[in-house]
């Protein structure tokens, strides 16, 4: 999924510094964990991983990838009758392929607001999906959706098909890799039909404890597992606030059993109470304390991009001042970017000028 500050190109070199300070892998805390690519890649390397965010739709990836370990059942309720075959239950990837061939030609609430065959999309313009996407992409969040207004349901396995749908509908979304805009012309890829790929969860390793997911703020999230060998912190460090930047998917994880007010012509919901203190300049640097206050690591790793709004030298100050002043350390290493708001047929380009700053510092 293309997501601002996803650290997937940087997982080798973000587990090589881990390796310095404890190669035999422990129990890890990601509190902010995004797409939870480090999460996944901490996990495949044998850690106890506790991963956590503000969002929705992180959470939903977090159980996908990093929670489960195998893939779960489903019942064939989930189906319309007529593919059901007297089944009582059928494995992800068969569920998937029903799901596919699902076929209602009416109109949903993505394709109402974000498309240009509905009249909230036509009064506004809104082009976030082609008109067959959007209404498939109402189909099966409708059928999830029913599924879990049931008290049997499982709420990793319902997680699952949220992440399988969120990763499908952003390979098809008409936009430059953020949702804070979308195209006025249909892109090729946002004429390619949805297609529900599976997610493969990261296998456990023998030995290893169960893995969490958690949606909610970081210092809560730190504060409840209590003490780890590994705390990883990869907060926000600009002023885009991820929930504007994908309502989509954060609606797509929340569904509209109970419609949300949109708002703008870019179709808006409801996002204040999921909005980040590290995305407010002057506030940043009390989000950094009130996070350190709450990690009870042996390690802490932070992660931090040299554009962001904290100065090295303030980081470097509260590490030393939470962890062994002797053991800080401090890594960096340049990438190349993803750009969203490019000019050009392209609307993207790479950028190796950009740096990413590790901060490490011991407690114990």
């Amino acid at each position: 999924m293309r997501y601002l500050g996803n650290k997937t190109k940087l997982v080798p070199f973000l587990l090589e510094t881990v390796d310095r300070f404890q190669e035999t892998p422990g129990v890890a805390c990601d509190p902010f964990a995004g797409t939870a690519s480090v999460s996944a890649a901490l996990k495949e390397k044998g850690w106890q991983v506790h991963a956590g965010d503000l969002m929705a739709s992180s959470y939903a990836l977090q159980v996908a990838r990093v929670q489960l370990d195998a893939h779960p059942r489903y019942p064939t309720s989930l189906l319309p009758p007529a593919a059901r075959n007297g089944k009582r239950e059928i494995g992800y990837r068969t569920l998937l392929e029903g799901l596919a061939e699902l076929d209602d030609p009416r109109s949903g609430f993505i394709s109402e607001n974000y498309t240009s065959d509905g009249a909230g999309g036509r009064e506004h313009g809104r082009m976030y999906f082609s008109p067959e996407n959007g209404r498939q992409i109402d189909r099966v969040r409708t059928r999830i959706e029913r599924w879990t207004r049931g008290s049997s349901h499982s709420e990793a396995a319902a997680q699952l098909l949220i992440a399988t749908l969120i990763e499908a509908a952003d390979r098809v979304a008409n936009t430059t890799g953020v949702y804070a805009s979308f195209v006025k012309t249909m892109q090729p890829n946002a004429l390619r039909p949805l297609e529900l790929r599976p997610i493969e969860p990261t296998r456990r390793r023998e030995g290893a404890g169960a893995c969490s997911a958690f949606r909610g703020p970081a210092a809560r999230l730190l504060a409840s597992i209590g003490p780890v060998d590994l705390v990883y912190l990869d907060p926000p460090y600009n002023g885009r606030q991820y929930p504007a930047y994908y309502h989509i998917p954060e609606l797509l994880a929340l569904g509209w059993a109970v419609p949300p007010e949109i708002r703008g012509k870019t179709g808006l919901i409801p996002d204040e109470a999921q909005r980040s203190d590290w995305c407010r300049k002057h506030r940043a640097a009390d989000a950094l304390r009130e996070v350190l206050e709450a990690a009870d690591g042996r390690h802490i790793l932070f992660s931090y991009n040299d554009e962001g709004h904290l100065a090295r030298a303030a980081i470097e100050g509260a590490l030393r001042e939470r962890g062994l002043p002797d053991s800080y350390a401090f890594h960096n290493r340049p990438y190349r970017r993803y750009r969203s708001d490019a000019d050009g047929p392209q609307r993207s380009y790479l950028r190796d000028d950009v740096r990413e700053h590790l901060h490490y510092v011991r407690c114990a």
